[in-house]
C-alpha cells in the first residue's frame, strides 16, 4: 500500500508539473521589450519656469518602439522633481494626458516643446543652461531607461503654464 501510494504521489506531481507547464505564461517580460525601444537626442529645458526651486521644466526626445506592439511612456523619475508626469499641449494650453504617450509599434514620437512632452514638476533645485539631470524614462510594460540629460535653452513652443 504504501509502495502504491509512492507511485500515485509521484505520477500525480509528474502530470501536475506538465499541465502547469502546458498553461505557462509566454508573455515576455519588460527587460526584453527596453532594448525594442530607442531613445535618441534626450534633453531637458533651461527657462525662466526651471531657474528656481519650485519651478517646472519639460524633457524631450525621440523614442522609437522597433516592436510589433504599442508601448505607453507613462513618465520617469528624477531626483530633482517632487512630480513627473507625461503632457500635451492642446490648443496652446499644457495639459497632462490621460493615459501616458503612446510610441506605436514600428514608428517613433519625438517630444518636443509645443508638443508632447514629460514634464518635470515642482523642483527640489534650479536648473540652468549646462547642468546634468538623471532622468529615467518609464513605459507601461515595466521597462526603464535611464539617461543624464544636459540642460540647454530653446525656444518655447508658445504654450500657457498655469498652476498645478
Amino acid at each position: 500500500m504504501k509502495k502504491l501510494l509512492i507511485a500515485t504521489a509521484i505520477a500525480f506531481s509528474a502530470f501536475s508539473t506538465v499541465a502547469l507547464t502546458g498553461c505557462a505564461d509566454t508573455t515576455h517580460n519588460s527587460s526584453e521589450h527596453s532594448h525594442e525601444l530607442t531613445i535618441e537626442n534626450a534633453w531637458v529645458r533651461a527657462s525662466e519656469y526651471s531657474d528656481h526651486e519650485g519651478g517646472m521644466t519639460g524633457v524631450f526626445a525621440t523614442i522609437s518602439n522597433g516592436s510589433d506592439h504599442d508601448v505607453i511612456l507613462t513618465g520617469g523619475s528624477t531626483d530633482i522633481a517632487m512630480m513627473v508626469q507625461t503632457h500635451e499641449v492642446v490648443d496652446g494650453m499644457m495639459q497632462e494626458t490621460e493615459n501616458g504617450i503612446t510610441i506605436p509599434a514600428g514608428g517613433s514620437v519625438t517630444l518636443e516643446p509645443g508638443g508632447l512632452h514629460v514634464m518635470l514638476m515642482n523642483l527640489k533645485k534650479p536648473i540652468v543652461s549646462g547642468d546634468k539631470v538623471n532622468f529615467t524614462f518609464a513605459f507601461d510594460d515595466g521597462s526603464e531607461q535611464a539617461f543624464e540629460l544636459t540642460a540647454k535653452v530653446s525656444d518655447g513652443g508658445d504654450e500657457e503654464y498655469h498652476d498645478h
